[in-house]
């Protein structure tokens, strides 16, 4: 088997030392093209590395050469609070006085530029199990098996690893959700802090090549691109693939209106295929639960009448599976009018004109595209780490406040018992609804206990598209028909809220902890 050491999905940092005749683990990569691990030395009796003639042994851990540079002592204990240790959990060092082994660092999203809120950073000491694809109650941890240790990135993408395993070729996971990339560190020094700084080492995946990506639905529209986002997250255009093709990113095609350019593949990606209408998609729970992730993109309305309850209620169904639904604005209609009790979760109230007779919920309210100062709710953990991380990437100058171009109002309210309310503005269009909400999420089934939730959905009415026009762009094809630049603030509130919706379901009330 190839060594999991050179696998393609691993890439090596550059190396200040190795260490020779650790017992560690060895990595292979499995007949399915993912990685394990098997046990291939004593790991209780392990001893440091030797530097005969001054430099470092000439075969590094797990036989790899050497690089040259300072041989590092290790210090293992033999037992462990909870009894003998095993695996990599035998190289942490004892350390005198306050000094400990840590490994610190900051997590990008897959282009290396926007580091990333909670994802979690583990060293792991078990084979690290294949994700199973498509909608699954997952738990909070379920697919991390006995990490030495482990940390959640902060607001500012930061994490810190403490008591850390010393020595070489360590292994490290970066995962949020089904979001997963692994890396070998060459070499943890005992008893003090090894920083991983480099950005494209310490991103997520671009590519299933890279690592793990969820299996992602894009339902494409008249009115936004929310197809163009992880394309401008960096993932690779080749991950984009009709829903016949092998790439990780489904473009389906939804409704349009005013004989809008339906979008279709550009001649250099996929032959200029056109794409599956999304109502194979949505049509039932069965077709949609082979997706992790959906996500809707605004059709410039509603669409009521191809969407029937029937749809609707595999959607809920979907949801309560474990799926996940991001759904842009005029896709109200799924919550709006879904079935009970999807309607409860808040003040729904989908109006064209307000009393006065002046542009209503479907129009931006400023009238201009001039944009609107929007609230964050901080009265919960995640809400208050989103104000932070606003902030520190840039997407906000006052904590707490965001600007949103063109702010819609078809959800007036939520109720606070079975979903959260995100971020509004000040409603100027009506007097009788004090704010428009412009991003809410539910975990699902609705109203279950924590342990029995499963899926997520959120309704947003922050879109991609720089304009507030249809997307005339699409006559280009895809992906010729989205703008490559970097993430506008908007845009980099919504990858916020879609790497979070990607994250294990928990209860809002509580911070997130990663797993022991």
């Amino acid at each position: 088997m190839k060594n999991w050491m050179k696998a393609t999905t691993f890439r090596r940092l550059s190396v200040l030392g190795s260490i020779a005749s650790l017992g560690a683990l060895a990595f292979s990569c499995s007949s399915s093209g993912k990685d394990s691990m098997v046990d291939v030395g004593n790991t209780t009796g392990a001893k440091p590395a030797t530097a005969a003639t001054g430099g470092a042994s000439a075969t590094g851990g797990n036989g790899h050469p050497g690089t040259g540079g300072i041989a590092i002592g290790i210090d293992i204990p033999k037992e462990m609070p909870n009894g003998p240790c095993t695996g990599l959990a035998c190289q942490v060092a004892k350390c005198d006085g306050v000094s400990k082994t840590t490994i610190t660092g900051k997590v990008y999203d897959p282009a290396g530029k926007v580091p990333l809120y909670n994802v979690l950073v583990y060293v792991p000491n078990a084979p690290v199990p294949k994700f199973t694809e498509g909608a699954t109650c997952d738990r909070c941890g379920a697919s991390v098996v006995n990490p030495v240790t482990s940390a959640i990135t902060d607001e500012l993408g930061g994490f810190v690893l403490q008591d850390a395993p010393t020595g070489a070729d360590i292994p490290l996971v970066i995962q949020v959700g089904k979001w997963r990339r692994q890396i070998v560190i060459p070499a943890v020094a005992s008893c003090t802090d090894t920083p991983l700084m480099d950005p494209q080492m310490m991103r997520l995946p671009r590519n299933k090549a890279e690592g793990d990506i969820p299996k992602i639905a894009i339902s494409v529209g008249a009115a936004d691109q929310m197809e163009c986002l992880p394309l401008r997250m960096g993932i690779d255009p080749a991950e984009f693939t009709t829903a016949a093709g092998d790439g990780r990113i489904h473009l389906y095609v939804g409704d349009y209106k005013d004989n809008q350019p339906v979008l279709k593949f550009d001649a250099t990606h996929n032959a200029g295929a056109t794409l599956t209408p999304s109502a194979g998609l949505w049509a039932t729970k069965d077709s949609l639960k082979q997706y992790d992730i959906a996500i809707l993109s605004c059709e410039g309305d509603a669409f009521e009448d191809k969407k029937p309850m029937s749809m609707r209620e595999a959607m809920y169904e979907y949801e309560s599976l474990g799926g996940r639904v991001f759904a842009s604005h005029w896709h109200n209609i799924w919550f709006e009018k879904g079935p009970a009790p999807v309607p409860t979760t808040g003040t729904w109230n989908t109006r064209t004109t307000n009393p006065a007779g002046k542009p209503g919920t479907n129009k931006d309210q400023t009238g201009d595209g001039t944009p609107q100062t929007a609230t964050i709710n901080q009265t919960f953990p995640k809400g208050i780490a989103l104000a932070k991380w606003l902030t520190n990437v840039g997407a906000s100058m006052t904590l707490g406040n965001m600007d949103v171009v063109y702010p819609r109002d078809n959800i007036q309210a939520v109720n606070p018992m079975l979903a959260r309310e995100w971020i509004t503005v000040n409603n100027r269009n009506y007097p009788d609804a004090p704010k428009a909400v412009q991003y809410m999420s539910y975990n699902a089934p609705i109203g279950a206990a924590d342990d029995k939730i499963c899926g997520r959905a959120v309704y947003t009415d922050l879109h991609v598209a720089s304009v507030d026009t249809d997307t005339t762009a699409n006559a280009k094809g895809f992906p010729a028909s989205c703008e490559m630049r970097d993430l506008s603030a908007q845009e980099k509130a919504v990858a916020f809220m879609l790497f979070d919706l990607s994250a294990c379901v928990q209860n809002e009330d509580k911070a997130p902890q990663p797993p022991k």
